[in-house]
Parts: structure tokens; sequence; C-alpha cells
């Protein structure tokens, strides 16, 4: 299992751009306007040493400002599990943020919902087409790593911070 410090928002990177974490995930790195003054390579290099994940972007496109480009950032196919995983701790902090109780045997819409949900995502994140993982192979992993979060959560005397999608 590995261990993320960054969960949601806006990173600097050491190269003075900025990547953008979702539940721990890498997904877009931004030039602030400042253009790309180092190697592509370098740059990727930065994204894996923060998000521990390894990643390749995508392709340069104008950001929210004016003189900003934006690239998307994919997480290799190899990430999928770690990038699932991710997911289903943060499917089960929104289910303690909801229910204030752990998932439980009458929680199986929940299971089936989240997984789905975030089987999708993971593909997205990863770049990958629906055929090119079989959607079983990761579910009850899935579910166990849920589970056991939301067991875990439930025990704490504060509620996790869920932030809205």
């Amino acid at each position: 299992m590995v261990n993320v410090t960054v969960e949601n928002g806006w990173e600097r990177l050491p190269s003075g751009l900025d990547v953008e974490f979702r539940h721990g995930i890498p997904i877009k790195v931004s030039d602030n306007g400042k253009g790309l003054t180092i190697p592509e390579s370098v740059l990727v290099d930065e994204i894996i040493a923060l998000g521990k994940l390894q990643v390749q972007l995508g392709e340069w496109k104008s950001g929210d400002n004016a003189d900003e480009h934006e690239a998307r950032v994919f997480v290799s196919g190899d990430g999928f599990p770690e990038v699932l995983r991710r997911l289903a701790l943060a499917s089960a902090a929104v289910f303690i943020d909801r229910f204030q109780k752990p998932v439980d045997a009458s929680s199986v819409d929940w299971d089936r919902l989240e997984y789905h949900a975030d089987f999708r995502e993971a593909l997205d994140h990863c770049g990958l087409a629906s055929d090119e993982i079989d959607k079983d192979t990761y579910r009850d992993d899935y579910i166990e790593i849920m589970h056991r979060e939301t067991r875990r959560l439930a025990q704490l005397t504060e509620p996790p911070l869920v932030e809205p999608e």
C-alpha cells in the first residue's frame, strides 16, 4: 500500500508548475501561464514523486486563464489497482459522511453502485477502455478495502473531511 500525503487540490511542483489531485490521483497539470520551460520528462518525474503513481501527460491545451496551458495526467495502466484502491478509500469516506456507520450487509446497493462508478473512473484516470480490464477481477478487493476503511473511519472521533465532487 502506497502512502500519499496529497489528497485533493492543487500542489506546486519544484519546477513551479501546478498539478491537481483528486483522491490522491493526479489529474491535471498547469503551466500557470509561464510556459513549459523544463523537459516534459522532468515534469513527469516531479508528478510521480509527489503522487507515487507512474504517469504520462496528455496533449497541452488552453487552460482557464488566457495565457495558461494545461495537460491531462494519465496514470499508467499498471497503476489501475492503486487508483481503484484510492477511489475505494474516498467512497468509504463518503459513506461514513452520509450514514455515520460502517458499510454492512444491508449496503449491497452501495457496494455495487460505488464499485461500478469507481471502476469507470479508474479506467478514465488510466486512459483505458472498458474492454481492457475485466471488471470482476478487482471487485472483491475493492469491496474489502472500502468496508475496512468505513470500519476504521467509524472509530474516529472526528469524521473525515469529504470534499464535493
